[in-house]
């Protein structure tokens, strides 16, 4: 598989920016694909060397990693967003892919890509359990998460806008467990 499609395939980039990246191409001969992606600024030339040098590789051996590092050797993620996710897995139970996804590091799709690669049965346990979290998450309203905090903490209710739930402080969170 080539590169501009590996890279769409993994939601690293859409196919519209394949496309100009293509025409560019022919443009900037002396240039590669990953090298006008990367000028363009969608992708780190790291990500994008990861994907050339090391994915093929990484594919073959039999010897399994957790996602992160995957993730961190492709320049996706820092040490520093791995151990505040290994924090936050911790307080919240929460899988790590959807944890990277919910802090807006990632999308769904990309960590999805990874799993289907690299450890298809994480794939489709990690589904059953965001679909589980999900309906949990349905029948719990914002009100009633409210309530709750109020009646663990003794403060006065406070709305939470569901968007701001990606942003909030994990001391915050305290009063869930």
């Amino acid at each position: 598989m080539k590169i501009g499609e590996l890279l769409v395939k993994a939601s690293l980039i859409n196919t519209g920016q394949l496309q100009v990246v293509l025409m560019e191409q022919d443009i900037y001969a002396n240039y590669r694909l990953g090298e006008i992606i990367a000028l363009h600024g969608w992708l780190a030339q790291e990500t994008i060397d990861f994907f050339v040098e090391e994915w093929p590789q990484l594919l073959q051996t039999k010897e399994k990693h957790p996602l992160g590092f995957y993730l961190q050797r492709a320049a996706l993620l820092t040490e520093a967003q791995i151990q505040q996710i290994l924090k936050e897995q911790w307080q919240a139970s929460y899988r790590f892919g959807a944890l990277v996804v919910l802090n807006g590091w990632l999308k769904q799709e990309t960590i999805n890509f990874f799993l289907q690669h690299v450890n298809p049965n994480a794939l489709k346990e990690s589904t059953r359990i965001e679909k589980a979290t999900l309906s949990d998450i349905s029948r719990t309203t914002i009100p009633e998460l409210a309530r709750a905090k109020q009646t663990y903490t003794g403060e006065k209710q406070q709305i939470i806008d569901p968007e701001d739930l990606a942003d909030i402080d994990l001391d915050d969170l305290k009063w869930l467990n």
